[in-house]
């Protein structure tokens, strides 16, 4: 039995998960001049449903402990994937950032993070107050 039950891993992946997120969306912000820099994002939302959905990937067994593999269990193996973002209209320096389009990705990514991270702090306090007997 662990203490922090399946939401609370989900919420914890779904942190990572978007902090790496904001760190792809501020690398194309700051490339926005860079000639030939191509767009990307880190899509995760599909792996993350099946993942609660209870579809996680394939485990991989490693045969020796030297072998390197996917660390930790369950929610932990969902990883995203780093993508080219499909480009309208390029600019003449074959630039396909969008800075309206990025910036709107990173406030909403940052308003998720900052829910999951909200709904966290919520559950350590229920667990403080069960602790302290609800003192």
């Amino acid at each position: 039995m662990t203490i922090f039950d399946r939401t609370m891993q989900l919420l914890e992946r779904s942190l990572d998960l978007r902090g790496a997120r904001q760190q792809v969306i501020a690398a194309n912000i700051a490339n926005e001049e860079t000639p030939k820099y191509r767009a990307t994002d880190l899509n995760f939302g599909q792996a993350l449903a099946n993942a609660q959905r209870g579809k996680l990937p394939i485990t991989v067994v490693s045969t020796n402990q030297n072998h390197i593999g996917p660390k930790g269990t369950g929610y932990q193996q969902v990883v995203g994937r780093i993508e080219e973002v499909p480009a309208g209209d390029m600019a003449l320096d074959a630039n396909s950032v969008n800075i309206e389009l990025e910036m709107a990705k990173m406030s909403d990514n940052a308003q998720q993070y900052n829910t999951a991270a909200t709904i966290i702090s919520m559950r350590f306090k229920q667990l403080m107050t069960a602790i302290r007997e609800g003192r």
